[in-house]
């Protein structure tokens, strides 16, 4: 579906494919993929999209964990003016290749180091420990969660990420939504809006 949004100020694509609940294997592969494909600079869709390409602006992707069935995104801003089928086209030739050929050990060791940072700086307070805890009693009636996470993310491997891309990120699994800014909205980079 394409929609118009009078408050966009550059194209926006979203992908979303379903997949299986939050703490299973194919969760936690697909969080390591996630970060595979957008965190950081050396990340695949970066690297393609917005820094060889120049088509977008900022990229991100990942599952949003649930109790059930959930939801796995890819999200592009692309710059505007960008043709928005070539971006599109352009983030389904990253998956492919995710399918057909394997992350280098370098990738996937720098992506679990960063899961690993991230998840020590996100468990720094007593409040956000606390909310965790909570989460994961409330989520999976098991707060000891806690303490496995990180085991679960670095026994991912590259057969992992190869396996639940195949499984999961296909054409027919997936909805896509196209947001264009508005032909008629003022022109907000102008200054036009006051």
């Amino acid at each position: 579906k394409t929609l118009e949004d009078a408050f966009a100020l550059a194209p926006r694509l979203d992908i979303v494919y379903k997949i299986p609940p939050g703490n299973t294997p194919d969760f936690y592969a697909l969080e390591v993929l996630g970060n595979v494909l957008s965190s950081g600079r050396s990340s695949r869709l970066y690297q393609s999209l917005v820094r060889e390409k120049e088509l977008a602006i900022r990229v991100s992707a990942g599952p949003d964990e649930r109790r059930g069935p959930s939801l796995y995104w890819i999200s592009v801003v692309a710059r505007p003016g960008v043709n928005v089928s070539e971006v599109e086209a352009m983030v389904y030739k990253v998956l492919e290749e995710m399918k057909t050929r394997p992350v280098a050990d370098w990738e996937l060791d720098k992506i679990k180091l960063q899961l690993r940072r991230q998840r020590a700086q996100s468990l720094y307070s007593t409040r956000s420990r606390a909310n965790a805890l909570g989460h994961y009693a409330v989520y999976y009636g098991e707060p000891d969660l806690i303490n496995q996470i990180e085991d679960k993310l670095s026994q991912v491997t590259k057969a992992d990420l190869q396996r639940v891309a195949l499984t999961y990120l296909k054409q027919n699994n997936r909805t896509v939504v196209t947001t264009l800014p508005a032909k008629n909205a003022p022109n907000r980079m102008d200054g036009s809006h006051r």
